[in-house]
């Protein structure tokens, strides 16, 4: 698995999720979070920002779900250009994850062998 989110059931009990509500999941991943947020649309939609490579090998193949392959400071431009003027609720779990730092060739481990980089691109 990419990462295991942290305080997953919190996250998702504190964006109140409304079945045909709009949300966005500022930081996708491995796509733990915006899985949970999709268990509880019925006719809404989730919209998912992330720039890494790694992260969107792990789209998700669902109606309700858009990944937008770029960096989360892009949101307000890439929903208004899918038509979305509002939304529910935005999750943004922000910082390196585990994956990141366990794998040497991302280039932010200070324990691994390998070139420490600290860049996304």
């Amino acid at each position: 698995m990419y990462h295991n989110p942290v305080l997953l059931h919190k996250c998702i009990e504190g964006l109140r999720i409304k079945p045909d509500g709009i949300y966005v999941d500022a930081t996708f991943g491995g796509g733990g979070h915006a899985r949970a947020i999709l268990d509880q649309l019925d006719s809404g939609h989730l919209y998912g920002f992330d720039q890494d490579a790694d992260a969107i090998r792990n789209t998700i193949e669902d109606d309700r779900f858009t990944l937008i392959t770029q960096n989360f400071r892009f949101l307000k431009n890439f929903l208004k250009f899918h038509g979305v003027t509002s939304v529910d609720g935005v999750l943004a779990d922000l910082g390196v994850s585990s994956h990141q730092f366990d794998l040497a060739e991302r280039g932010f481990s200070t324990r691994l062998k390998g070139k420490l980089d600290m860049r996304m691109d």
